[in-house]
């Protein structure tokens, strides 16, 4: 029961910050994000999460996902690539809350793309679909190379490498969103050099409005807009975005 009651006070926290976003959720949409909150936190097959706590998943994770939206513009009437989506995040509530979004999910780890193939089975999403790989292997491909409006990543790593893992995947006049807590205005330099690299300049960074309930949680999305195609030698090979990050150092160029 105590379980019961704190899911169901995150949701209602959830509906009502999405409401002062002006992301609209109707009932069918609030039942499946509750249900996803559900295989997040009970799944035992592998560790899709860092957390297994109801309210943290719905709050910290799932609402922190949704604040994408608060962007507004056409990009979520297109397709998006979720880049090392982890448990699904925000790939799978952005699927949820904006029916029109076609959203592609990219993850390298196999016992995750297991699981997030069941979410999509079970909450039968229709505009969602899932590719495993590794974004410097994918971001080579034509048919993933300068094809999204959207490529979007969660807490996935350090500007530089955020950029050059998720830009080569978006066509001119598109969109790099990072979603990231503090950033560090360092960091912030770090990632415009390097988007200056991929054809991308830094566009905006916003700071995501919480209710007083929330205020605590300090959140942002840095936005960057693809302004010309991918250079021949972006993505690196595997483990070079990490090693040596664009925008850092020299030895960063490929």
């Amino acid at each position: 029961m105590k379980h019961e009651h704190t899911i169901d006070a995150a949701m209602r926290l959830l509906d009502d910050q999405a409401s002062e976003w002006g992301i609209g959720l109707g009932p069918e949409q609030l039942g499946l994000l509750r249900q996803y909150a559900d295989s997040l936190a009970n799944y035992t097959a592998a560790n899709v999460i860092g957390t297994r706590e109801p309210q943290r998943i719905v709050l910290d994770h799932i609402l922190d996902s949704l604040s994408c939206l608060t962007l507004g513009g056409e990009q979520w009437q297109g397709n998006l690539l979720d880049v090392g989506s982890g448990g699904g995040l925000p790939g799978i509530p952005l699927a949820v809350a904006q029916a029109e979004l076609s959203v592609t999910l990219l993850e390298s780890i196999e016992k995750k793309v297991v699981f997030l193939q069941k979410v999509r089975d079970d909450l039968s999403l229709t505009n969602l679909t899932i590719h495993s790989g590794r974004a410097e292997e994918a971001g080579r491909k034509r048919t993933f190379r300068d094809a999204y409006d959207v490529a979007v990543s969660r807490a996935l790593a350090a500007l530089p490498v955020v950029v050059e893992y998720c830009a080569p995947f978006v066509q001119e006049g598109g969109w790099v969103l990072a979603m990231k807590g503090r950033l560090e205005q360092d960091e912030l330099i770090a990632g415009e050099k390097a988007a200056r690299k991929l054809q991308a300049e830094l566009h905006e960074v916003t700071q995501v409005r919480l209710m007083p309930e929330l205020e605590q949680k300090h959140r942002q999305i840095v936005v960057f807009r693809k302004t010309g195609p991918t250079p021949t030698g972006y993505p690196r090979r595997i483990g070079l975005a990490k090693k040596r990050p664009l925008g850092t150092q020299t030895r960063g160029e490929p």
